[in-house]
């Protein structure tokens, strides 16, 4: 049975096997050490950067869930409003975030890097949404 994202909380709430319920975490990303990870998320909001340190810790779902407004926030173009405090499945990252196509590739640069997942620019044309790119992400993982 794979994870799912559907009741995981915004609020700031080789291949390693993870506890029941979790996802796998790529051997790449278990490797870095926590200060490597703060060192690659300078900038990023504090709640981002802690659920990434307790997804490497627990392969918890809902911690990469946790993670994707500090993600989008960062990634906004200049002169973007910000976000709001909590997002919604059916938010549109474009539209009602203000993400470009530059920003969602940077985005998907960045989530590569960090999570030692290989994500192709071809394959984040269609996200549209936060359900979306959860959805993506948790496929990346499951698969890694």
């Amino acid at each position: 049975m794979k994870p799912s994202f559907e009741d995981a909380p915004f609020a700031n709430t080789g291949v390693i096997d993870a506890p029941a319920g979790s996802l796998r975490i790529p051997e790449k990303f278990a490797d870095r050490t926590s200060e490597e990870i703060r060192g690659d998320l300078c900038g990023f909001p504090k709640a981002c950067v802690d659920a990434v340190l307790r997804f490497q810790r627990t392969g918890a779902p809902e911690a990469i869930a946790a993670m994707l407004p500090g993600m989008v926030e960062f990634h906004l173009p200049s002169g973007a409003e910000r976000i709001p405090a909590e997002l919604n499945d059916d938010d549109r990252l474009k539209q009602d975030l203000g993400l470009d196509s530059l920003s969602l590739t940077e985005m998907a640069f960045k989530l590569d890097e960090l999570l030692g997942v290989r994500i192709e620019i071809r394959e984040v044309v269609g996200i549209e949404t936060v359900g979306d790119l959860k959805s993506f992400l948790l496929e990346k993982l499951d698969h890694a």
